[in-house]
């Protein structure tokens, strides 16, 4: 995820949602948190979706799109990841997804105003990431509590040992690690080493994405859940996930 078109798009639709009324939003019904915290006795899986075939560059009808979801809840994920922003999957696509499925569904861009965590909810989201680094501890309070009025989940994204105590300092929120390379890549050891600064008890999810067993069975114990994406269209989600959790 390139951070810096994730923020401007954030900052785009709140300029968007300004002046707009969500009187008719209702509170979630599926628990993010509690499908994903494993108390780091298992790890659970993410399914990452994106309207775009890496190797061919195709973009996925909706249509594509929720048959993928579907199949990633038949095999029993833990919840779903949807990218509205700089050129992710419409926002109206995440609400086909969150009609058609029963896994809770993660709104996967960074949210950085109250209006657009009304607008995710209305459209089917069950949780909502937040960028710690960009956000000063008054708006982090903000939207916390928007958040959790709506019975959302909160994933605090944190890049690294700078925003362990701010994260630490709240006690109803997971922690996303992004941690990656300068390609944009899982960076394993870096995971890892955060992760050892966060109490055990405390439920974390490793953000960027898996792509192997190998990382898989590394990050087992360290994190409750870990995110499978480009890895999922390498074939049929059930064989997929088999390859890399043995599941």
């Amino acid at each position: 995820m390139d951070r810096q078109r994730a923020l401007a798009a954030s900052e785009d639709e709140v300029r968007r949602l300004t002046g707009q009324s969500f009187d008719n939003v209702s509170p979630c019904r599926r628990d993010f948190a509690l499908h994903i915290g494993t108390k780091k006795q298992e790890l659970a899986i993410i399914a990452r979706l994106s309207t775009r075939e890496t190797e061919s560059d195709r973009v996925r009808a909706t249509a594509e799109l929720v048959a993928h979801a579907r199949a990633c809840d038949d095999a029993e994920v833990a919840a779903l990841a949807v990218a509205t922003g700089a050129g992710g999957v419409s926002i109206q696509d995440l609400a086909a997804i969150a009609e058609a499925t029963t896994a809770p569904v993660l709104r996967d861009d960074l949210i950085i105003h109250p209006s657009q965590l009304y607008y995710t909810r209305l459209h089917g989201a069950d949780a909502a990431v937040l960028p710690l680094a960009d956000l000063d501890d008054a708006a982090v309070e903000t939207l916390v509590d928007t958040a959790h009025s709506l019975d959302m989940a909160v994933i605090l994204e944190l890049l690294g040992q700078a925003q362990v105590e701010r994260a630490l300092r709240r006690a109803h929120v997971l922690l996303g690690l992004r941690c990656t390379d300068g390609n944009g890549t899982l960076d394993l050891e870096d995971t890892r080493r955060l992760a050892e600064q966060l109490p055990c008890h405390r439920t974390s999810v490793a953000l960027a994405e898996i792509r192997s067993a190998a990382e898989y069975n590394a990050l087992q114990g360290v994190c409750d859940a870990v995110v499978v994406g480009e890895a999922l269209l390498a074939g049929q989600v059930g064989s997929v996930l088999q390859a890399i959790a043995g599941r």
